[in-house]
């Protein structure tokens, strides 16, 4: 046996050992999120493609992994994870109803601060942060886009409610004058009325918030990977602060 046999046969060992003991590492996966346009936090020719996308887009590579985006009307992109075909989407309030159909995180991806936008020269002494009863109170009409997070709000409250279909219909109406609010996200609203309205967007100002609303991922019940996202998501620590679009990560 002598030594150099002794030598091949402790090679062996130590080789079949580091071969029990290897783990092979995790592979690295992709995974496609539906997405419409609401810039500045989500939009195909934003920074980035938006502060909300990048937030998830760090949690997904944090965890080893990348993310692409597809940009679809927001209803579509809804129905598709709603049914599977994608197995995320974001951002969305909570429903009571989304819930039922969606697995939601504990943890948002921001905070949206919702005003009430209005013609200034129809209300030339501004309009407070009104509630949803004080909206019926005041006996103001609000124009509003069928199925966004409000409109069961808007419904229990009493309001006089105009709803359209597109975002565009919102605030079209709310220029000529025939609703006497639309209540959106300060930053979005910014941007899409002068998207919208063009020179116009100047005659439209808006209100003081009046609402603050946590906005999340929503993640497929009925796609292969909407489970592991929502683990992937709950596992990740908060982003640092100063790459947040607002403090509301918890």
């Amino acid at each position: 046996g002598g030594p150099g046999v002794r030598q091949l046969g402790s090679f062996i060992c130590i080789l079949m050992l580091c071969c029990f003991l290897y783990v092979p590492a995790s592979r690295s996966e992709t995974f496609t999120f539906a997405v419409g346009e609401w810039p500045p936090f989500i939009g195909a020719k934003s920074p980035g493609f938006g502060s909300h996308t990048q937030i998830v887009r760090r949690v997904i590579e944090k965890a080893g992994h990348q993310a692409k985006f597809d940009f679809l009307p927001w209803q579509r992109s809804y129905q598709m994870v709603r049914n599977g075909t994608y197995a995320a989407t974001f951002s969305w309030s909570y429903t009571d109803e989304r819930s039922e159909e969606f697995y939601f995180p504990e943890r948002p991806v921001g905070l949206a601060t919702y005003v009430h936008f209005y013609k200034k020269d129809r209300f030339p002494d501004g309009i407070g942060p009104l509630s949803f009863d004080d909206l019926r109170k005041e006996g103001l009409s609000v124009v509003a886009v069928r199925n966004y997070w409000y409109e069961d709000m808007l419904e229990a409250a009493g309001v006089t409610v105009e709803y359209v279909s597109t975002e565009q219909l919102a605030w079209s109406m709310l220029l000529h004058e025939r609703a006497d609010v639309y209540m959106e996200s300060t930053e979005v609203g910014m941007i899409r009325k002068a998207v919208f309205l063009g020179d116009e967007a100047s005659l439209l100002v808006h209100s003081p918030t009046f609402l603050e609303v946590p906005m999340y991922p929503m993640f497929s019940r009925k796609h292969p990977d909407g489970r592991r996202l929502l683990e992937i998501w709950e596992a990740s620590s908060p982003p640092d602060p100063e790459t947040t679009p607002e403090a509301a990560i918890r």
